[in-house]
């Protein structure tokens, strides 16, 4: 019983320290990974030498979030001091009139379009909804939680196409991205719907001014996205045309109003324009191929024979950097206008990006524990079964569980995806566990049968849930706009529920499906 407690402690001692000792992401960041080190190599045999390789690992790892982050940040200060987001605001209003509206259209269905483009919403959007008059409460819950309406197809897909690419060295098995994709997908009409109706509660308390918008902008996504995985649509497009799909639904059922496009409006959001074109150029897949053929991966012989493929040229960090650059000569702002922005970033960026990097690190640490290196290697120990972290944690559910772990499955997902600060660094280091747990159920054998694929699905979903309540991410949300610390405790404790109640509602749907067969 001591060795899952141990495991998880960590984790717990970070949200404990979030939301009630009223202490910044960035802060607890730095105490769990601290708190992990020691606990991995005291009690889970792993060496200090693994123990930090693993954290450097990780810290390089979170680079392709944290520098998305970092140059997200610089543009929307950018837009905001030459009043981009002003303009941007009030044109919204002439289509959007209510709170609810706004908070539908601009969190969940532009939040997904973009989300799934690679753009870090929780940096995007907080000081754009606080200009349309949205508390600061408001603001960060819409963007950290809106977002997660399409689950995992965050990022061009990465948390499906990764795995999906992982799994044969994980588990000894091909994946097949399309149907992990269905099994996500099946999911979300439910899921999507679950958390268009969970933010208006939250930022409004009533659905009664919303009903109709809420259930539209909702359904239209997850019902969307299903139809574009049956029908085969590149997995990495899926995210992008339904949030499209909900845009427009959205805007059609609001055109009672007046017009709202203009060359004013477009010079504001010229930054978002470029950046949605060339986010759109690179997710082809066959420009995508050539850009990841550009730079090969790089071992680092400090962390024994891993290698990290960065692909510098396919990552949208790089082509958030591009657009800004691009807008400028648009934007037209002044030298001290610069300057007042430079200074402004330098300032904020740390705390994201202390939180986004050591989460990784923590994540790593406990995906490495009891492995040693090797002959240049890494390789686990003889006991890694029994005091790999993860493997701990799963497979001591799987064992209380039982046959009720079907119910209960998605909560690994949810973990994971805490853990990491994201859903495909869940999908990835529980991809093992959740196949093991399933061979010992009986659900799966030798491959990955109908029924696995039905409960990684789960997984997913939850994980992709989870993202609204991972620290790093609301650390993200309220640096954007420089708000107290003692808001990313407000908003942790009032989205757990939510996120678990959600996660409850999946393992329900688990059930129901593998017994079906679907």
């Amino acid at each position: 019983m001591i060795a899952p407690i141990l495991a998880v402690l960590p984790l717990i001692v970070a949200f404990f320290g979030i939301v009630f000792l009223r202490r910044s992401g960035a802060e607890m960041a730095v105490v769990g990974l601290v708190l992990v080190l020691i606990i991995a190599k005291f009690y889970f045999d792993t060496p200090l030498e693994v123990g930090i390789a693993a954290s450097i690992y990780g810290l390089l790892k979170s680079l392709g979030i944290t520098l998305a982050v970092v140059w997200t940040m610089f543009m929307i200060f950018l837009m905001r001091e030459v009043g981009a987001l002003d303009t941007i605001s009030s044109s919204i209003k002439k289509v959007a009139e209510t709170k609810e509206e706004q908070a539908l259209w601009i969190g969940i269905a532009f939040g997904s379009l973009v989300t799934s483009l690679g753009v870090v919403t929780p940096s995007m959007l907080p000081p754009l909804l606080v200009a349309m008059g949205f508390s600061p409460f408001s603001a960060v819950t819409i963007s950290v939680l809106g977002y997660n309406a399409t689950t995992s197809f965050a990022l061009l897909s990465i948390p499906i196409t990764l795995p999906a690419e992982a799994a044969e060295k994980i588990v000894g098995y091909e994946m097949d991205p399309g149907l992990f994709a269905y099994k996500v997908c099946i999911y979300l009409p439910v899921v999507s719907l679950l958390i268009s109706v969970a933010m208006i509660l939250l930022v409004k308390g009533s659905l009664r001014k919303s009903l109709i918008p809420t259930i539209l902008t909702g359904l239209s996504l997850g019902i969307s996205a299903l139809i574009f995985s049956l029908v085969e649509v590149p997995v990495m497009l899926i995210g992008v045309l339904s949030g499209l799909v909900s845009m427009l639904l959205l805007h059609f059922y609001m055109t009672r109003r007046k017009p709202w496009i203009s060359g004013k409006i477009l010079r504001a959001a010229s930054p978002w324009i470029i950046l949605i074109t060339l986010a759109l150029i690179v997710s082809y897949p066959e420009i995508t191929s050539r850009l990841k053929e550009i730079d090969p991966p790089v071992t680092f012989g400090l962390i024994a024979n891993q290698s990290i493929d960065f692909n510098v040229f396919a990552q949208i960090y790089t082509w958030i950097l591009v657009a800004t650059i691009s807008s400028i000569p648009i934007l037209k702002p002044s030298k001290e206008q610069l300057i007042r922005v430079t200074n402004t970033w330098l300032r904020r960026i740390w705390g994201p990006v202390i939180a986004y990097s050591l989460f990784f690190s923590i994540a790593y640490v406990m995906a490495w524990s009891s492995m040693h290196i090797s002959g240049g290697k890494l390789v686990p120990s003889p006991r890694f079964d029994e005091l790999n972290m993860n493997k701990v944690i799963g497979l001591y559910l799987a064992e209380v569980l039982g046959n009720k772990y079907l119910y209960f499955s998605a909560f690994l997902g949810l973990f994971g995806a805490v853990v990491s600060g994201s859903e495909t660094g869940s999908n990835v280091m529980f991809l093992g566990i959740q196949y093991k747990a399933c061979e010992n159920l009986g659900i799966t054998q030798g491959g990955f049968s109908n029924e696995f694929m039905t409960v990684f699905g789960a997984h997913a979903n939850a994980g992709g849930v989870a993202s609204a309540i991972t620290p790093s991410k609301i650390n993200n949300a309220v640096a954007t706009i420089g708000e107290r610390r003692e808001l990313e405790g407000e908003v942790m404790r009032k989205l757990t529920p939510v996120v678990i109640g959600i996660t409850l509602v999946v393992g329900v749907l688990t059930s129901i499906f593998v017994k079906l067969g679907i």
